[in-house]
Order: C-alpha cells, then structure tokens, then sequence
C-alpha cells in the first residue's frame, strides 16, 4: 500500500490593487496595464503566487451620525490575492 500524498494547504496575503486605471488617450492603455504587472511582481517574492483579484465592499459605519438616520456608506475596493505553500505539510 503506497502512503498517502501529503496536502498541500497555502497561507494568502491581499493586498490593495487600484480601483481603476487612468489614461488620458488609447495610445496609454499599455503602460497603464504594465502598471498592474508592475504590481503584482512586487509581491511575488519569497515564493508567493498571484492567485487572484477581488473586489470587497467596506461598509464605513456612521458613527454619531446615526441618531439622524445616517447609514453605513459602502465602497468597492479591489485586492490581489496572493498565496504560497505553508511550510508545515500535513497528512
């Protein structure tokens, strides 16, 4: 009987990514995406992988301001998710 494969089971960082990309003309449009992977490879060290980009909503709470019927304001942020292998492997 062979030994079971150990699973491999990953840590993962988010770290904010731009909510929009600004060009004034077509011609930018390049550049302004390279920025993205300029990005992403700053974070690609000592072994973490892109893994993926989401967006999260953060609701800001009103504070006092609720007494007069003030509501939670939400935002949409983006995020690049990142992974590696934990350094543990487990059966």
């Amino acid at each position: 009987m062979s030994a079971p494969l150990p699973t491999v089971r990953y840590e993962y960082k988010c770290v904010a990514a731009p909510a929009a990309l600004q060009v004034k003309s077509a011609k930018e449009v390049p550049t302004a995406v390279a920025s993205y992977a300029a990005l992403i490879n700053k974070e690609c060290q000592d072994r973490w992988e892109f893994y993926s980009m989401e967006q999260i909503v953060v609701n800001e709470l009103p504070g006092c301001l609720a007494i007069f019927g003030a509501r939670a304001e939400g935002t949409i942020h983006n995020m690049f998710v990142f992974r590696r292998p934990q350094t543990k492997v487990t059966l």
